[in-house]
């Protein structure tokens, strides 16, 4: 008899266990966060390569010398060749016998990229300026501000999920999200122009208002596409300018933006490095029942950041 009620006391233990394992019993601790995006704010890094140039080189060609940028590409979107273009400040081209002031990367930096968990760094390469050497003969010491600035075509994207269903005022039992959320979840891939500040809110019975920032997150300055081609010079008045599209992969639905004219794509001027947009979706074509579906933000500018060195000149003797 004892031995009955022990097996089966053992037979209860494990039926108890195996519905915790299969998940009828309580949970406890955090469920993963799978991401989509590496992320970041940074699409390139760039630096004066080592001792190219020197701190201090000598006067009248007693010594040359080469100008070198590592670039690398940190973020997630691949810069195509002749993408990158890189230009020279600060010293007179002449005095120096430099062979162009501007050059363009020769090979694509691919973006950091993402399988799973495991994360491939992005491309890197080296931009020379070719040889220099000073060539007047100054009596004494004189120092140049030697700048390089960078130009290159960049995207970022972002993805968010917001709630939808044909009447947006009519409540249900059945809801499984809500038509009116501040906070909508976003996630933005690596690069310096970010999508945040995502927003839905019922506008009547068959329109939802979408509420986004366009934000940029780098110290560098942001141009619409196709602004630099040659050199990365001027262009002061097209600057803090984005070229933003906003669509459902699979064409669920139309967006329309006012910035945009009532288009889903346009370019929105930057104040203060952020510009709030505002776009209506229309469902009244769309089911009964309330669901999730997808919003896909694309940013696409050319983004302009520099270095800077101090170059020292030597009398020879």
């Amino acid at each position: 008899m004892k031995r009955g009620i022990l097996v089966i006391l053992l037979i209860s233990v494990v039926l108890i266990s195996g519905c915790k394992d299969f998940g009828f019993g309580k949970k406890t601790g955090t469920q993963p966060q799978h991401q989509t995006f590496v992320g970041g704010t940074k699409g390139v890094e760039i630096a004066f390569a080592q001792e190219e140039p020197p701190n201090i080189i000598l006067d009248n060609g007693q010594e040359t010398f080469f100008i070198t940028l590592l670039i690398r590409n940190v973020g997630e979107f691949n810069i195509l060749s002749g993408k990158l273009i890189a230009s020279l400040s600060g010293i007179p081209q002449s005095s120096f016998g430099i062979r162009s002031m501007n050059i363009v990367n020769s090979f694509e930096l691919i973006g950091v990229s993402k399988d799973r968990e495991f994360v491939t760094p992005g491309g890197e390469d080296l931009l020379e300026f070719g040889e220099a050497s000073y060539k007047p003969d100054v009596p004494g010491t004189i120092s140049f501000p030697l700048r390089t600035d960078i130009c290159y075509t960049y995207q970022n994207k972002a993805v968010s999920s917001i709630c939808l269903k044909k009447n947006v005022l009519k409540k249900s039992f059945a809801d499984v999200c809500e038509m009116n959320n501040n906070n909508v979840a976003v996630e933005n891939s690596g690069g310096p122009i970010h999508i945040t500040n995502v927003r839905q809110n019922s506008a009547g019975n068959n329109r939802i208002k979408i509420s986004f920032k366009v934000v940029d997150k780098d110290v560098g300055t942001v141009f619409e596409p196709g602004t630099f081609s040659n050199a990365c010079v001027g262009h002061e008045d097209d600057k803090d300018r984005v070229k933003v599209t906003i669509t459902n992969p699979q064409n669920n639905f139309n967006i329309e933006c006012t910035q945009f004219g009532g288009g889903n794509s346009g370019t929105v001027k930057l104040i203060n490095n952020e510009k709030d947009v505002n776009c209506l979706i229309n469902t009244a074509s769309l089911q009964e029942v309330s669901y999730k579906d997808i919003l896909l933000f694309t940013a696409d500018y050319q983004y302009r950041q520099a270095v800077t060195t101090t170059l020292v000149v030597e009398n020879a003797g």
